[in-house]
């Protein structure tokens, strides 16, 4: 018998856990993406130099690799409501520290201490949902999460670039600053579930080892991390597309993020989006339009590309999907800590290595190479799941994923 259709997106928001975990991130995203649209255009004009962007996003590589790696057995065994109000207090204080501080070396300090902190309560936030969740709430929620995500990068960005320009970068943190305090006294007092029962023990290394142990979580932690190389270069590229006083510099840095919002809110009500065959298709996709981007010219185009990337990129909701309906609960954190870290990585290193080709062989060279390089790992990918029995029942639509779960 077909598996009934999920519910839909109003159907997730009736139930409280899922409307507070939402709104709770929804605030303190846009708030982010204000503060770091504005950190992007006040490092690139600086320094110069396209680099100067991307060690905004680099920075966060060590404190986001320690706190998923260090923090997720911690993380596993804590309260998940206070926890996390806890760590929208620490991000609203963290962010004020350029406004009553000058110098480039704390906008750094700022930037790093922001990627801990989003590391952390992406960690928590999962092992809520898992423990917490019927898993048709799962899917519904993680799509908007996704969506909003998306969206508050264009909204934050816009407004972010805008408030630079205008009046410049204090008020953009301050109200990110703003949007913690909000997120907090949604999370304060949520009936989010302590952990059943004490998690099983483990080392630092549980969390990669429960990822390697399934063929499934590592081909896809394989695609996401290839995805997370590339993930910021369109927003890195844009200050060098667009010059300062280009009027099309906003469209460029937001156009990714536009892309993918769109395509996620359509793609998160749809079973298809669950299975790797789909997400393969998909991340293929994500390849060819950043070899289109290769051969824009104007920043017209390279937004219009952009836009492209992003919708591409929206084949990651599918992967949290798994990630969360495939890992065991008790491990969560551990597990999306260590692909948290890993992603964080993946995207300060790559971010860096195609500014740095960027600045010395132009932008068609940098989506280039990160197009062939989706290109390979696609090719890869399609013969991994041939092979596997495991990952090819998965397409299946009867399939039953839950009970594939790996609890080693």
């Amino acid at each position: 018998m077909a598996p009934e259709p999920s519910p839909g997106y109003r159907a997730a928001l009736r139930q409280p856990l899922v409307r507070r975990l939402w709104l709770a991130s929804l605030t303190s995203t846009i708030g982010d993406y204000v503060a770091l649209g504005a950190l992007l255009f006040l490092a690139a004009d600086r320094t110069g130099l396209t680099l100067g962007a991307a060690i905004v996003v680099a920075v966060g590589v060590v404190p986001s690799a320690l706190t998923g790696i260090l923090g997720g057995r911690w993380l596993d065994r804590t309260h998940r409501a206070r926890t996390l109000a806890a760590l929208q207090l620490l991000g609203g204080l963290i962010v004020c520290l350029p406004v009553l501080i000058d110098g480039v070396a704390v906008v750094i300090v700022t930037a790093a201490g922001l990627a801990a902190v989003r590391v952390a309560t992406v960690s928590v936030r999962s092992g809520a949902m898992a423990e917490g969740l019927h898993d048709d709430h799962r899917g519904p929620l993680v799509a908007l999460l996704s969506t909003t995500d998306q969206a508050a990068q264009v909204l934050g960005y816009l407004a972010g670039a805008g408030l630079y320009v205008a009046i410049g970068a204090d008020a953009a943190l301050l109200l990110d600053a703003a949007t913690f305090v909000i997120g907090a006294l949604l999370l304060l007092g949520l009936p989010l579930p302590e952990p059943t029962t004490s998690p099983p023990p483990s080392t630092l290394s549980t969390g990669v080892r429960t990822i390697l142990g399934h063929p499934a979580l590592r081909l896809f932690a394989l695609l996401t991390l290839a995805t997370g190389i590339v993930g910021s270069l369109p927003e890195v590229l844009a200050p060098t597309v667009a010059g300062p006083d280009d009027p099309l510099r906003p469209l460029v840095l937001a156009a990714a993020p536009a892309g993918q919002a769109v395509v996620m809110t359509v793609l998160g009500r749809t079973r298809a989006i669950r299975r790797p065959r789909t997400l393969l298709l998909h991340f293929t996709a994500l390849a060819g339009a950043l070899g289109l981007a290769a051969f824009a010219r104007t920043p017209a185009q390279i937004a219009a590309a952009n836009l492209l990337i992003g919708a591409g990129a929206g084949w990651y909701v599918g992967a949290q999907l798994l990630f969360l309906r495939l890992a065991p609960p008790a491990r969560m954190a551990q597990v999306t800590g260590a692909m948290v870290a890993g992603l964080a990585i993946a995207d300060g290193l790559g971010s860096l290595g195609l500014a740095l080709l960027a600045d010395l062989s132009g932008v068609a060279a940098a989506y280039g190479t990160g197009g062939a390089l989706l290109a390979v790992i696609a090719l890869l990918g399609a013969l991994a799941r041939r092979r596997s029995a495991a990952i090819v029942v998965l397409d299946e639509p009867d399939h039953a994923p839950d009970m594939q779960r790996h609890d080693a």
